[in-house]
């Protein structure tokens, strides 16, 4: 019976951690809303500023998925191994996409830098809407205890 008492935190913190996913969505949205409203205005010194905080926030993000939230889900549903690995590549096309209107603002393209921003904008919202869908899957995981699938 301890065995499994000390299972059921385990798979809960597995969760919580899966759950992370998210942190910092909201200063992502903000840094985002601001280059792009300084793309619009044509203030390519303020977009830099902004798109710079935003890049280095969201690689952090990346990361943290990479190395923490994707291998917690990769141990707790094993089954859903084929979207994790997607999401995995998708993150190169993140990387590059982010580099490419990076580029584009050291240039001073500015044109250039807001449509190829606004894309990349469109394309990491349904990524970021495939990664709750997995988080859904996960939550409701035959592996998933009455504690661990709390909302939240």
């Amino acid at each position: 019976m301890a065995a499994r008492s000390r299972k059921r935190p385990a798979r809960s913190k597995a969760l919580e951690l899966i759950a992370t996913w998210r942190e910092g969505a909201d200063q992502v949205d903000a840094l985002a809303n601001q280059t792009t409203k300084a793309l619009e205005a044509g203030q390519i010194d303020a977009a830099r500023k902004h798109f710079r905080d935003y890049r280095e926030l969201l690689l952090t993000h990346l990361a943290h998925e990479e190395d923490v939230s994707f291998p917690m889900a990769e141990k707790r549903a094993p089954s859903q191994g084929g979207p994790i690995k997607s999401l995995r590549l998708a993150h190169i096309g993140i990387r590059r996409d982010l580099e490419q209107v990076g580029t584009h603002l050291d240039l001073g393209h500015t044109d250039a830098a807001r449509a190829v921003f606004g894309a990349f904008l469109e394309s990491f919202a349904a990524h970021e809407r495939l990664e709750d869908q997995l988080i859904e899957l996960l939550r409701k995981s035959p592996s998933s205890t009455g504690s661990a699938r709390r909302s939240g």
